[in-house]
This record gives C-alpha cells, structure tokens and sequence, in this order.
C-alpha cells in the first residue's frame, strides 16, 4: 500500500501554487508527499535517492506535476518528472502522471505525449484542482475527459467564498523575513555538496539574523554571499553582499524586502539587484535561493581553470 496518494512536483517558480494544492489536498484527507513536509525526515538522506523511489512508484498513487517552462529547466523536477515516466509506462491498467500544465509551454514528447489529458492551471483555481484530485483518488473520474483539457465548465467548489485580495491583519514583514532567512540557510546547507564533484566546497554558516555563504576551490575562497537581516533606510530587509572573494566586503549589491502576494496568499520577498538591469522580481523563499545559487554557478562557469 502507497504511503501517499499523491506527490507533487514542480520548479521554484511554481512552489506557491503546488504548495497551496498540496495543503488543499490535505484539507480534503489526501495524503500528499510535498518537500517541505520531509525537511526533517530527509536529514542526513540523500535526496535525490529517497525523492526517486517517492516519484517512481515505490511509495506515491500518483504524481501530479506542474509543467512549466521552468520546470523543463530545472535538474530535479525533471529528474522527478523521469523517474515517474518510467514507472508509468509499467503501469498500464491506470494513470500515474496526472499533469497540471502551467503557461504557454512545450512539453516534449519523450515525457508526455501529447494524447495525455492534463488541466491547465490558468483554468481553475486551486481549490478547484485540490477537488478533481480528490475525485480520482477516491476512484472517481470527472466526466468530459478530452486530450489536452478537460471539456466543460470548472466544478464549483461547495461553499466557495471570495475574499480580500488584502494582506491579512496577521501578515508580519519581519516575520516573513525571519522565516525566509531560515529557509535560505537550509537550502544553503542542503544543496552544498553538489559542487564537490566539480572541485568545489561551500559551506554554509548561519545565525539569527545572517547567513553567510563561502565557496571555496583547494582550500581558497573564490566567491561569497552575506545574507543579513537588519534594518536597512528604514525597513527591516534582506541585505546581500555577493560575489567574488576579493570585492566581497561590507557593500551591499541586493536586497530583499517582504511584501504580501495577494494571488499566491502568502508573504513573498520584492527583490532588487542594483545594477543588474533586471526588474524588481517577487519571489518565494525558494526562488530567491535559486537566483542567489544561480550568481554562484554562473561564476564558477565563467572563471573555472582560470585560477580565479
């Protein structure tokens, strides 16, 4: 028997949304393997290991994943994404993938033939998607079933009540910062050691208000980033102090700023980086590790074998 009835996969971008669907889902009584709930169970485990026996049959019903042009992009959803294909060509007598289609995206054909059904994000809202899920799961199909969409207006949810598109009394910037601090740490600690196979250490140090983060080539720093948590022009923010070791100082070159996000439902973090020439982006805790994780990679790209 199937330690959950579903697990969902999805790239950063889409992390508010699978995370909301998940807690949907729960809601309803589904049991759902989603990553933040396992932060504590994973420790010490190899991720990849343990993620690939949940996605690849061994211990999910199905696997709901939100296909997205980043999500094709991104090493573990399509690693993910892989070990579920796999597993679901054995399965013949029911559907493993059950695709949530995010955007305007190409999906390849290698991985979801373009005969599967799928519902498309944009369509419903995630209560409405929680419900469907919850049908198939109890064994009940919802009617009108077409390749590529599902015909027919959205099921309405019983007792659906639209609310303020408000930050709610409750909603604390600081706290949001704290959290997202903490979560920027962890991923840190988390995703270090996939750079040793390339010759590279990074190590991860973190404190109430601050992380830092130095990454290392025999034994010589070549990059850092100083996360900290402070009040800064008069708003408690993120600060980011990134870069190559012999610029890396006390200068400020990005920060972070909470702000609530009426269509995710959650606090997210307004991030400016000076001089980039890129628009002030809000992002999740998650995605604001992954553009940070980014500027490191795209370093060691750029100066690997120069004996930066």
């Amino acid at each position: 028997m199937s330690q959950y009835d579903l697990a969902v996969s999805f790239a950063g971008a889409q992390r508010a949304s699978a995370k909301k669907f998940a807690w949907e889902c729960e809601s309803l009584g589904l049991a759902v393997f989603f990553d933040e709930n396992v932060t504590e169970d994973m420790w010490g485990r190899d991720f990849v290991t343990e993620f690939r026996r949940v996605y690849g049959g061994e211990l999910a019903r199905y696997v709901v994943p939100f296909l997205s042009k980043e999500y094709f992009d991104s090493d573990y959803p399509m690693d993910e994404l892989s070990a579920a294909v796999t597993y679901g060509l054995q399965r013949r007598h029911d559907p493993y993938l059950l695709p949530i289609v995010v955007g305007d995206v190409k999906i390849p054909e290698e991985f979801v033939r373009s005969s599967i059904g799928y519902l498309q994000l944009e369509k419903y809202s995630v209560e409405q998607l929680a419900r469907i899920a919850f049908k198939r799961m109890k064994g009940v199909d919802s009617p009108g079933l077409t390749p590529g969409h599902w015909s027919g207006p959205a099921p309405a949810p019983a007792g659906a009540l639209r609310l303020p598109k408000v930050a709610p009394i409750d909603f604390s910037p600081f706290g949001t910062l704290e959290s997202g601090l903490a979560r920027l740490g962890e991923r840190f600690r988390q995703d270090a050691s996939s750079l040793v196979r390339f010759g590279y250490e990074c190590h991860a140090r973190t404190g109430d208000s601050s992380v830092d983060v130095r990454v290392e080539s025999q034994g010589r720093q070549v990059y850092g980033a100083k996360i900290r948590l402070q009040d800064w022009l008069g708003t408690d923010r993120l600060t980011v102090s990134h870069g190559w070791s012999s610029s890396l100082g006390n200068g400020i070159n990005a920060w972070a700023a909470a702000e609530w996000d009426a269509a995710a439902g959650e606090g997210r973090f307004r991030f400016s980086s000076f001089g980039s020439g890129y628009p002030d982006r809000l992002l999740s805790a998650d995605e604001l590790f992954d553009v940070l994780w980014q500027h490191i990679i795209a370093y060691i790209e750029q100066t690997h074998g120069r004996g930066a």
